[in-house]
């Protein structure tokens, strides 16, 4: 293919033959929502040292209208931020015809800021689980399910109880509501003699936004959750794990701090998102437990 000069911000026809890693490339906008230029590269080029050969791949992809993008927010004195991708009609109508399930969504171009920076978090933790796993001898990813993913019959739901992780509990006293709606699900599972072996995880990523009484509400909710045995909705569970990831380490410490002496913070483990890598997540003791230790995650 020749080179041609494509504008950043307006699309124009150009001919261009598809191919297998575009198809891989697609595949996994779809399964993560929303991915930026550099997540793409260590998930569909990981070999490749430089950004170039996926950001042309995604210029094309962009311009013959099987994804989209959109620009996230730019932070004064830091630079700018790298475009974020979703799947766009045709790249969906493609996906569909393959027979891959696809998440079609009306408004990805028109999030705000704030839900596309988590989403993308969200999307970067995942990522560093994956990776993480790909070449792991005992353990290995069974199931991830994202805050976006909707009920197989949702049309029977309404608003947000049409979504797979959001449940309602209530304490048996006081009747009082709790929403437990994580942003990510995880269920992690043993290879060969540890195979009949899993852990479930609750993933919740916190920008720092919320109030410490917010998170120890949420907290409380997952401990009601965990005595009414919902989990067992995704498989036999006895118990799980809420993994908070945090924006510093002094929120982390100051979250655990917080949830000193309440029910169901034994569940809970913390860590701020510049400590979470893929070769750190599983590997290095990261974690903020129950007792404010450091711990490992696959302990």
């Amino acid at each position: 293919m020749s080179k041609t000069y494509l504008p950043r911000d307006k699309r124009q026809d150009v001919p261009f033959s598809l191919t297998e890693r575009d198809i891989d490339i697609l595949r996994a906008v779809n399964r993560y929502r929303y991915l930026q230029t550099s997540q793409i590269q260590r998930l569909v080029f990981p070999d490749n040292k430089t950004k170039q050969s996926t950001a042309r791949r995604l210029k094309y992809l962009y311009h013959a209208k099987y994804l989209g993008r959109i620009q996230p927010y730019i932070v004064p004195g830091k630079g700018g931020a790298e475009v974020a991708y979703f799947l766009d009609r045709k790249g969906q109508e493609l996906l569909t015809e393959m027979g891959e399930k696809v998440s079609i969504f009306k408004k990805s171009h028109q999030v705000k800021t704030m839900f596309l920076q988590h989403a993308l978090d969200l999307s970067e933790f995942r990522l560093n689980v994956e990776l993480a796993l790909q070449n792991h001898s005992v353990v290995e990813m069974a199931r991830f399910i994202c805050d976006f993913e909707m009920k197989g019959h949702a049309d029977k739901a309404t608003r947000l109880k049409r979504y797979k992780l959001y449940h309602e509990v209530y304490h048996p006293l006081s009747k009082e509501r709790y929403v437990v709606y994580p942003d990510g699900l995880m269920i992690l599972q043993g290879k060969g003699e540890y195979a009949k072996k899993q852990r479930l995880y609750f993933v919740e990523i916190d920008r720092g936004t919320e109030t410490l009484s917010t998170i120890r509400k949420k907290v409380i909710g997952y401990n009601l959750y965990q005595q009414e045995k919902v989990q067992d909705k995704f498989g036999k569970f006895k118990n799980f794990v809420v993994l908070i990831q945090t924006s510093s380490q002094k929120r982390a410490a100051n979250i655990r701090k917080n949830l000193v002496d309440q029910p169901g913070s034994e569940f809970v483990y913390v860590t701020s998102v510049g400590e979470v890598f893929s070769h750190t997540i599983f590997n290095e003791p990261i974690w903020l437990n129950h007792q404010n230790q450091r711990d490992y995650l696959l302990s």
